[in-house]
């Protein structure tokens, strides 16, 4: 399988370790902009258990790239003013780079080890908790 592709789900899970390691900043937002951050968190969360399962199951999550997409394009304007324009934007961008999970779902149907996949799966699933965990701790700020 080619690298590049395998690398959207290590970015994702990257994007979701930085977000964490932001929590105490994005806390400081007063209590809507909290309220919105979270359930996009948790929207995104949702999104990433959904394309775990459906892989798992043997299929490709059709529609999950365009939802992705959509979060990661909502993500800077929420963020912005806890953690600043160009850092909001950084991450912004780096999660819309890794929107094409169809794309890896599609490569994963040909990998018929579990074993292979699971390293890639377990990754997805790690930054579908962790998105979860930022959603409840920003939620309870």
């Amino acid at each position: 399988m080619e690298a590049d592709m395998l690398d959207i789900f290590k970015t994702i899970l990257d994007v979701s370790k930085s977000l964490l390691g932001m929590s105490e900043q994005l806390r400081q937002a007063d209590r809507q902009r909290r309220t919105d951050m979270s359930d996009l968190f948790q929207k995104v969360s949702t999104c990433l258990a959904a394309v775990s399962t459906e892989i798992r199951a043997g299929g490709v999550p059709h529609g999950r790239c365009g939802e992705l997409e959509h979060y990661a394009m909502e993500l800077p304007g929420l963020l912005e003013e806890e953690l600043g324009h160009d850092k909001a934007k950084e991450l912004g961008q780096t999660l819309h780079s890794a929107y094409n999970v169809e794309s890896v779902a599609m490569k994963l149907q040909y990998v018929h080890e579990a074993s292979e996949k699971e390293p890639y799966l377990a990754q997805l699933e790690e930054a579908a908790g962790k998105f979860q965990a930022l959603s409840n701790l920003i939620r309870m700020a």
